[in-house]
Parts: structure tokens; sequence; C-alpha cells
């Protein structure tokens, strides 16, 4: 019955590989780069951690043992991602004549 429930899956890393890759696909839809993109990447880096907890790469304290403290995990990763998004991106010149060539 367990596996009827949302928590479990979670603690799956090719789930998060799955939900990174829809919000890939939505940022391609989108173009944004604010929203849809650190979801998709902050999934990556979630199901890349658990992918290698599960294979003793790393410390199996590093999960949580609760689910939504995965899903904390995954929103606060997705604010930093954003956060270096917006500080990275380039801004344009702002010309005051639109004649200049």
């Amino acid at each position: 019955m367990e596996i009827l429930q949302l928590g479990y899956w979670f603690y799956f890393a090719q789930v998060w590989v799955a939900i990174g890759l829809l919000f890939i696909i939505l940022e391609i839809t989108d173009g944004s780069a604010i929203f849809f993109l650190p979801l998709g990447l902050a999934g990556f880096i979630l199901g890349l951690i658990l992918f290698l907890v599960e294979n003793n790469f790393l410390q199996p304290s590093l999960v949580p043992d609760e689910w939504y403290w995965i899903l904390v995990s995954w929103i606060i990763l997705s604010v930093i991602i954003a956060f270096l998004i917006s500080f990275l991106k380039k801004k344009p010149k702002e010309d005051s004549d639109i004649n200049q060539y």
C-alpha cells in the first residue's frame, strides 16, 4: 500500500530526473529562464544526490527521513539557481536613441 503514497516516489532518483526533464521541456516552450529552468535544474541536482546516496558514494544521512523535506530542498535549490541565473544574465545597454547604428 506504500507504493500508492506520493512520498514513496520522492526517494527515487529517476522520478527527479523525469521532473527535471518535464520542467526543461516547459522552459523550451516558455523561454523566460527564471521559473521552469531553475525547477528543472534543481530536479536534476536532487536526482543526482539521490543516485549518489543510492550507490553509496554519499552518506545516507544527506537524505531526509520525511518526504516533505525533499520538496523543501528542491524549492531551496530552485531559488538559489534562480538567483544565480538572474545575476549572471547580462543586461543589455539601454540606448536613448533608436537611430544609432
